[in-house]
């Protein structure tokens, strides 16, 4: 199902860019996304969470309801939901801005699906962060982000990420380890070229800005 894509949406920041799915797309609302996606729109397949930060008074009758007090987050059940049925390419919209321990939360969300072997995308309104584990990261030529001075960073979110690898953009490494201790790879930038992060063991996120 490498082709198809699992939208995850909570209660974070909004994204203004155009969101279009396909019939094989899952789409799930976590907690307050469901506003999110009735604000713009578009249908759920999914719709659960404690519900303690939801407005909207119009639940489906089918929602799924969790305890607040649980271990895992709503957005974690969502993504643990869209392994479960089989995706691997994941796009989050609302899992940025607001509580900081929330973002957080999502960028380790991130992790979790990159080392159970799936791609995880958060999308805010003005930029991205995905994490990569043990691999590769592509930006072809064509990527609307991949152009000339706009801004890419990368961090080591494993204590120490061996052999990375970082091509194609203005600033380039080989072989180089990366800790999470030390923000070496903040503010690299594309160049328009197609470019690539490779860590061997380890996972990185990197973060670009969106253009408007």
């Amino acid at each position: 199902m490498e082709s198809h894509i699992c939208y995850i949406f909570g209660a974070g920041e909004r994204s203004g860019h155009l969101i279009h799915l396909e019939s094989d797309d899952l789409v799930i609302a976590a907690d307050g996304g469901f506003d999110y996606l009735t604000d713009i729109g578009l249908r759920a397949d999914y719709v659960l969470g404690d519900f303690d930060s939801v407005l909207s008074w119009d639940l489906p009758s089918d929602c799924i309801r969790y305890p607040r007090e649980k271990d895992d987050t709503d957005m974690m059940i969502a993504a643990k939901l869209g392994l479960e049925k089989g995706y691997n390419v994941f796009r989050i919209y609302g899992g940025l801005g607001g509580r900081l321990d929330h973002t957080l939360a999502n960028i380790q969300l991130l992790t979790y699906l990159s080392q159970n072997g799936a791609t995880g995308t958060l999308y805010a309104d003005s930029y991205a962060i995905r994490t990569v584990t043990n691999g590769t990261l592509s930006f072809g030529k064509d990527l609307p982000e991949n152009i000339s001075e706009n801004i890419c960073s990368v961090f080591s979110l494993s204590d120490i990420s061996t052999n990375v690898t970082i091509q194609g953009f203005k600033y380039e490494i080989e072989g180089q380890i990366m800790k999470n201790g030390y923000p070496y790879g903040v503010s690299n930038e594309f160049t328009g070229k197609k470019a690539f992060i490779h860590v061997e063991k380890g996972t990185l996120a990197v973060l670009w800005y969106l253009p408007s």
